[in-house]
Protein backbone atom coordinates (compact mmCIF):
# COMPACT_ATOMS: atom_id res chain seq x y z
CA UNK A 1 0.00 0.00 0.00
CA UNK A 2 1.28 3.38 -0.84
CA UNK A 3 2.29 5.20 2.17
CA UNK A 4 1.50 9.03 0.07
CA UNK A 5 -1.76 7.96 -0.64
CA UNK A 6 -2.72 7.05 3.21
CA UNK A 7 -1.29 10.00 3.94
CA UNK A 8 -3.48 12.05 1.13
CA UNK A 9 -6.50 10.11 3.21
CA UNK A 10 -5.45 11.54 6.28
CA UNK A 11 -5.70 15.23 5.46
CA UNK A 12 -8.97 14.05 3.02
CA UNK A 13 -10.30 12.77 6.26
CA UNK A 14 -9.30 15.49 8.43
CA UNK A 15 -10.51 18.60 6.45
CA UNK A 16 -13.69 16.19 5.13
CA UNK A 17 -13.12 18.17 2.11
CA UNK A 18 -11.08 17.52 -0.99
CA UNK A 19 -10.63 21.16 -1.99
CA UNK A 20 -9.40 21.89 1.02
CA UNK A 21 -6.88 19.53 1.64
CA UNK A 22 -5.68 20.33 -1.92
CA UNK A 23 -5.10 23.47 -0.80
CA UNK A 24 -3.08 22.53 1.80
CA UNK A 25 -1.02 20.19 0.70
CA UNK A 26 -0.48 22.46 -2.35
CA UNK A 27 -1.84 19.93 -5.58
CA UNK A 28 -4.54 19.71 -7.69
CA UNK A 29 -8.18 18.82 -6.79
CA UNK A 30 -8.21 16.50 -9.35
CA UNK A 31 -4.84 14.78 -8.56
CA UNK A 32 -5.78 14.70 -5.00
CA UNK A 33 -9.04 12.71 -5.97
CA UNK A 34 -7.11 10.55 -8.59
CA UNK A 35 -5.02 9.16 -5.58
CA UNK A 36 -7.45 8.74 -3.57
CA UNK A 37 -9.74 6.65 -6.42
CA UNK A 38 -6.74 4.39 -6.62
CA UNK A 39 -6.28 3.94 -2.82
CA UNK A 40 -10.04 2.21 -3.33
CA UNK A 41 -9.20 0.54 -5.81
CA UNK A 42 -6.71 -0.99 -3.87
CA UNK A 43 -8.76 -1.18 -1.18
CA UNK A 44 -11.51 -2.65 -3.18
CA UNK A 45 -14.49 -0.30 -1.91
CA UNK A 46 -15.01 3.04 -1.14
CA UNK A 47 -13.35 5.08 1.43
CA UNK A 48 -15.67 8.40 1.26
CA UNK A 49 -19.03 9.17 0.98
CA UNK A 50 -19.41 12.77 -1.81
CA UNK A 51 -22.00 15.07 -0.67
CA UNK A 52 -22.76 18.85 -0.90
CA UNK A 53 -20.74 20.00 2.64
CA UNK A 54 -17.84 17.61 1.10
CA UNK A 55 -17.00 14.30 2.15
CA UNK A 56 -17.11 11.86 4.90
CA UNK A 57 -15.78 8.58 5.89
CA UNK A 58 -17.23 5.65 5.35
CA UNK A 59 -17.17 2.76 7.76
CA UNK A 60 -14.45 0.78 6.22
CA UNK A 61 -12.86 4.28 5.78
CA UNK A 62 -13.27 4.76 9.20
CA UNK A 63 -11.12 1.14 9.65
CA UNK A 64 -8.48 2.14 7.09
CA UNK A 65 -7.70 5.84 8.98
CA UNK A 66 -8.01 3.87 12.48
CA UNK A 67 -5.04 1.45 11.61
CA UNK A 68 -3.33 3.90 9.07
CA UNK A 69 -3.04 6.57 11.05
CA UNK A 70 -0.58 5.96 13.98
CA UNK A 71 1.68 3.94 11.44
CA UNK A 72 1.71 7.24 9.17
CA UNK A 73 2.67 8.75 12.59
CA UNK A 74 5.61 6.68 13.11
CA UNK A 75 6.76 6.70 10.20
CA UNK A 76 6.87 10.42 10.10
CA UNK A 77 9.02 10.20 13.15
CA UNK A 78 11.87 8.24 12.04
CA UNK A 79 13.77 11.20 10.63
CA UNK A 80 13.38 13.10 13.84
CA UNK A 81 14.08 9.69 16.16
CA UNK A 82 17.20 9.34 14.00
CA UNK A 83 18.61 12.45 14.42
CA UNK A 84 18.21 12.35 18.09
CA UNK A 85 20.06 8.66 18.70
CA UNK A 86 22.91 10.94 16.87
CA UNK A 87 22.64 13.45 19.04
CA UNK A 88 22.06 11.57 22.42
CA UNK A 89 22.33 7.66 21.32
CA UNK A 90 20.79 5.30 24.02
CA UNK A 91 20.76 1.77 24.73
CA UNK A 92 23.52 -0.90 26.39
CA UNK A 93 26.51 -1.78 24.98
CA UNK A 94 28.07 -5.24 26.55
CA UNK A 95 31.76 -4.93 26.77
CA UNK A 96 33.84 -8.40 27.78
CA UNK A 97 37.20 -7.59 29.82
CA UNK A 98 40.04 -9.67 30.87
CA UNK A 99 40.50 -8.37 34.94
CA UNK A 100 43.76 -6.60 33.50
CA UNK A 101 41.99 -4.33 31.57
CA UNK A 102 39.24 -3.86 33.98
CA UNK A 103 41.37 -2.90 36.29
CA UNK A 104 42.88 -0.30 33.63
CA UNK A 105 40.19 1.04 31.94
CA UNK A 106 36.60 -0.17 33.91
CA UNK A 107 35.66 2.49 35.54
CA UNK A 108 37.51 5.43 33.57
CA UNK A 109 35.48 3.94 30.54
CA UNK A 110 31.93 3.85 32.32
CA UNK A 111 31.93 7.19 33.39
CA UNK A 112 33.39 8.97 30.61
CA UNK A 113 30.52 7.24 28.74
CA UNK A 114 28.13 8.50 31.20
CA UNK A 115 29.35 11.96 31.14
CA UNK A 116 29.08 12.39 27.47
CA UNK A 117 26.39 10.30 26.84
CA UNK A 118 24.11 9.66 29.52
CA UNK A 119 21.49 7.56 27.58
CA UNK A 120 24.28 5.64 26.87
CA UNK A 121 25.06 2.18 29.19
CA UNK A 122 27.61 -0.35 29.04
CA UNK A 123 27.47 -3.29 30.60
CA UNK A 124 30.82 -4.75 31.59
CA UNK A 125 31.50 -8.57 31.75
CA UNK A 126 34.63 -9.96 33.08
CA UNK A 127 36.87 -13.07 32.94
CA UNK A 128 39.96 -14.38 31.40
CA UNK A 129 40.88 -13.81 27.65
CA UNK A 130 39.73 -17.67 26.52
CA UNK A 131 36.46 -17.17 27.80
CA UNK A 132 35.76 -13.83 26.93
CA UNK A 133 36.83 -15.08 23.43
CA UNK A 134 33.96 -17.05 23.92
CA UNK A 135 30.98 -15.31 25.09
CA UNK A 136 31.74 -12.64 22.29
CA UNK A 137 31.56 -15.37 19.37
CA UNK A 138 28.60 -17.15 21.44
CA UNK A 139 26.87 -13.59 20.89
CA UNK A 140 26.81 -12.64 24.69
CA UNK A 141 28.92 -9.39 23.97
CA UNK A 142 28.50 -6.83 21.75
CA UNK A 143 32.56 -6.14 22.18
CA UNK A 144 35.29 -7.42 23.78
CA UNK A 145 39.28 -6.20 24.71
CA UNK A 146 41.59 -9.47 24.32
CA UNK A 147 44.74 -10.90 24.94
CA UNK A 148 47.20 -11.63 21.70
CA UNK A 149 43.61 -12.27 19.94
CA UNK A 150 44.47 -13.61 16.14
CA UNK A 151 41.58 -12.39 13.20
CA UNK A 152 39.51 -15.31 12.40
CA UNK A 153 36.42 -16.04 10.62
CA UNK A 154 34.11 -14.96 13.39
CA UNK A 155 36.08 -12.48 15.18
CA UNK A 156 37.81 -9.15 13.79
CA UNK A 157 40.35 -7.48 16.03
CA UNK A 158 42.12 -4.03 16.05
CA UNK A 159 45.08 -3.58 18.11
CA UNK A 160 44.83 -1.17 21.21
CA UNK A 161 48.23 -1.42 22.70
CA UNK A 162 50.60 -3.32 24.53
CA UNK A 163 51.14 -4.14 27.82
CA UNK A 164 54.57 -5.41 29.42
CA UNK A 165 54.60 -8.38 31.41
CA UNK A 166 56.55 -8.81 34.47
CA UNK A 167 57.49 -11.24 37.30
CA UNK A 168 55.41 -10.63 40.32
CA UNK A 169 56.34 -12.05 43.32
CA UNK A 170 55.58 -11.91 47.00
CA UNK A 171 57.29 -9.20 48.83
CA UNK A 172 59.90 -11.74 50.56
CA UNK A 173 60.85 -14.39 47.56
CA UNK A 174 63.67 -16.61 48.25
CA UNK A 175 63.17 -18.35 44.70
CA UNK A 176 63.96 -15.32 43.17
CA UNK A 177 67.28 -13.20 43.42
CA UNK A 178 66.12 -9.68 42.33
CA UNK A 179 70.17 -8.97 41.69
CA UNK A 180 69.71 -11.50 39.02
CA UNK A 181 68.93 -10.62 35.30
CA UNK A 182 65.66 -11.43 34.70
CA UNK A 183 65.17 -13.79 31.83
CA UNK A 184 62.80 -16.21 30.32
CA UNK A 185 65.24 -19.20 31.12
CA UNK A 186 65.63 -18.02 34.95
CA UNK A 187 61.97 -17.63 34.85
CA UNK A 188 61.10 -21.18 34.19
CA UNK A 189 63.24 -22.40 36.99
CA UNK A 190 60.60 -20.57 39.16
CA UNK A 191 57.37 -21.95 40.79
CA UNK A 192 54.41 -20.35 39.07
CA UNK A 193 50.74 -19.96 38.99
CA UNK A 194 49.22 -19.32 35.66
CA UNK A 195 45.96 -19.20 34.39
CA UNK A 196 44.77 -22.38 32.27
CA UNK A 197 46.14 -22.72 28.31
CA UNK A 198 42.84 -21.41 26.93
CA UNK A 199 43.71 -17.89 27.64
CA UNK A 200 45.97 -15.15 25.32
CA UNK A 201 48.43 -15.19 28.40
CA UNK A 202 49.16 -18.58 29.10
CA UNK A 203 49.79 -19.26 25.56
CA UNK A 204 52.36 -15.88 24.87
CA UNK A 205 54.00 -17.34 27.95
CA UNK A 206 54.59 -20.65 26.74
CA UNK A 207 55.63 -19.71 23.49
CA UNK A 208 58.53 -17.85 25.08
CA UNK A 209 59.31 -19.73 27.08
CA UNK A 210 59.57 -22.33 24.19
CA UNK A 211 61.57 -19.84 22.38
CA UNK A 212 64.29 -19.94 25.03
CA UNK A 213 64.42 -23.51 25.05
CA UNK A 214 62.57 -24.25 28.09
CA UNK A 215 59.46 -25.35 29.70
CA UNK A 216 57.32 -23.49 32.24
CA UNK A 217 57.31 -24.62 36.05
CA UNK A 218 53.46 -24.32 36.71
CA UNK A 219 52.84 -25.35 40.01
CA UNK A 220 49.09 -24.16 40.16
CA UNK A 221 46.64 -23.14 37.22
CA UNK A 222 43.96 -20.86 38.74
CA UNK A 223 41.57 -19.02 36.12
CA UNK A 224 40.44 -16.54 38.82
CA UNK A 225 42.38 -13.49 39.01
CA UNK A 226 41.77 -13.09 42.55
CA UNK A 227 42.81 -16.45 43.95
CA UNK A 228 46.18 -16.02 41.74
CA UNK A 229 47.09 -13.17 43.13
CA UNK A 230 46.54 -14.44 46.79
CA UNK A 231 48.32 -17.53 45.81
CA UNK A 232 51.27 -15.31 45.05
CA UNK A 233 50.77 -13.37 48.51
CA UNK A 234 50.85 -16.20 50.45
CA UNK A 235 54.36 -17.43 48.69
CA UNK A 236 53.40 -20.43 47.06
CA UNK A 237 54.32 -19.43 43.80
CA UNK A 238 55.46 -16.19 41.68
CA UNK A 239 53.30 -15.19 38.46
CA UNK A 240 53.89 -13.19 35.09
CA UNK A 241 50.96 -10.52 34.70
CA UNK A 242 51.19 -6.73 33.97
CA UNK A 243 50.87 -4.04 36.17
CA UNK A 244 46.96 -3.22 35.87
CA UNK A 245 46.56 -6.79 37.20
CA UNK A 246 48.29 -5.96 40.73
CA UNK A 247 48.62 -2.12 40.91
CA UNK A 248 46.31 -2.33 44.64
CA UNK A 249 49.04 -5.00 46.00
CA UNK A 250 51.82 -3.16 44.64
CA UNK A 251 50.87 0.02 46.09
CA UNK A 252 50.47 -1.40 49.38
CA UNK A 253 53.59 -3.35 49.00
CA UNK A 254 52.22 -7.12 49.17
CA UNK A 255 53.48 -7.85 45.67
CA UNK A 256 56.65 -6.45 43.84
CA UNK A 257 56.65 -6.39 39.83
CA UNK A 258 60.11 -7.42 38.39
CA UNK A 259 60.63 -6.27 34.83
CA UNK A 260 61.99 -9.05 32.26
CA UNK A 261 64.49 -7.58 30.72
CA UNK A 262 65.74 -10.61 28.27
CA UNK A 263 64.19 -10.18 26.10
CA UNK A 264 61.31 -7.78 27.38
CA UNK A 265 57.87 -9.47 27.13
CA UNK A 266 54.38 -7.51 26.45
CA UNK A 267 50.63 -9.03 25.80
CA UNK A 268 49.01 -6.97 23.05
CA UNK A 269 45.40 -5.95 23.61
CA UNK A 270 43.04 -6.24 20.94
CA UNK A 271 40.01 -4.66 20.20
CA UNK A 272 37.29 -7.51 19.21
CA UNK A 273 33.95 -7.87 17.48
CA UNK A 274 32.38 -10.42 16.34
CA UNK A 275 32.01 -10.51 12.28
CA UNK A 276 28.51 -11.14 12.12
CA UNK A 277 26.93 -8.85 14.40
CA UNK A 278 26.02 -4.88 13.47
CA UNK A 279 27.66 -2.69 14.86
CA UNK A 280 25.77 -0.27 15.91
CA UNK A 281 26.23 3.36 16.58
CA UNK A 282 26.82 3.18 20.54
CA UNK A 283 29.60 0.48 19.72
CA UNK A 284 31.34 2.76 17.43
CA UNK A 285 30.84 5.33 20.48
CA UNK A 286 32.28 2.95 23.42
CA UNK A 287 34.88 2.27 20.89
CA UNK A 288 36.28 5.34 20.47
CA UNK A 289 36.11 5.98 24.24
CA UNK A 290 38.08 3.37 24.73
CA UNK A 291 40.65 4.50 22.14
CA UNK A 292 40.98 8.00 23.55
CA UNK A 293 41.23 6.02 27.13
CA UNK A 294 43.84 4.05 26.05
CA UNK A 295 45.73 7.25 24.47
CA UNK A 296 45.59 8.97 27.77
CA UNK A 297 46.51 6.82 29.39
CA UNK A 298 50.17 5.59 27.20
CA UNK A 299 50.74 9.13 27.61
CA UNK A 300 50.49 10.39 30.95
CA UNK A 301 51.18 6.62 33.04
CA UNK A 302 53.17 4.47 31.29
CA UNK A 303 54.99 3.76 33.70
CA UNK A 304 52.72 2.93 36.48
CA UNK A 305 50.57 0.89 34.18
CA UNK A 306 53.44 -0.64 31.90
CA UNK A 307 51.16 0.18 29.06
CA UNK A 308 52.84 1.13 25.73
CA UNK A 309 51.56 1.82 21.88
CA UNK A 310 50.56 -1.30 19.52
CA UNK A 311 53.74 -3.11 18.54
Amino acid sequence: MDLRRLELLLQVADFDSFSKAATVLGIAQPALGRQIQKLEEECGFRLFYRHGRGVSLTPEGELLLERARPLVRQLALIPADLQSEHDSPSGTVTLGLTPTVCNLLGLRLVMAVREKYPQLHVNVISGYSGYVHEWLVDGRLDMAILHDARRSSTVAVDPLAAAELFLIVPKECPEFDPSDVLTMTSICKIPLVLPTRNHGLRRTLDYAAGEAGGALRVTYEVDTLELLKQIVIARLACTVLAKAAVLRELEDGTLVAHRITAPAMHTKLMLATAVRRPITRGIRIVEQQINELISEIIADESEKFGLVAPQ
